[in-house]
């Protein structure tokens, strides 16, 4: 999870307590992210064809 915490931080430029609410909201909603990915048609936007894992 540091690596996560980390990486939003470094890379996105969000401070951390903010990146901590992301990781809390994708952990409460990891079920349904990928519906949610699809539902705003960023499923084909995925690299590495994550997005066919749809």
């Amino acid at each position: 999870m540091d690596e996560l915490l980390n990486g939003l931080v470094e890379k996105v430029g969000l401070d951390k307590e903010t990146a901590e609410k992301v990781i809390g909201f994708l952990k409460d909603n990891a079920s349904e992210i990928p519906g949610m990915l699809a539902k705003a048609g960023l499923a084909d936007k995925l690299p590495g064809g994550l997005g066919d894992l749809l």
